[in-house]
């Protein structure tokens, strides 16, 4: 996780990538269908928000306003019992590639 936190990179974005357990994308999913939230993404976002203005005794308005807006994947909610986590088609054969056989 890059820590981009003043200067040249203040309010610019990043990414935070962890592992969990198997059963969380599948119960976050059911949390977004239960609160209304557009997806896991969002839902993650707000529950570290949380966490970041409890644990720090920061405003959670401050915290959640700095949080980019959902686009792109992020503003859609993925149904794993139907898509899957998958975001990109499965591409199956030989790509970028010339072969020949004889």
């Amino acid at each position: 996780m890059p820590f981009r936190l003043d200067g040249q990179w203040e309010g610019t974005r990043a990414k935070v990538q962890f592992t969990t357990s198997a059963s969380m994308p599948h119960l976050i999913y059911k949390a977004c269908l239960a609160t209304g939230v557009v997806s896991n993404t969002v839902y993650i976002q707000k529950a570290v928000a949380e966490a970041l203005a409890r644990d720090l005794n920061l405003p959670l308005e401050q915290v959640v306003a700095d949080l980019p807006a959902p686009r792109g994947p992020s503003a859609h909610l993925w149904d794993p019992e139907t898509h899957g986590m998958r975001r990109m088609p499965v591409r199956i054969g030989p790509a970028n590639t010339v072969e020949e056989v004889q």
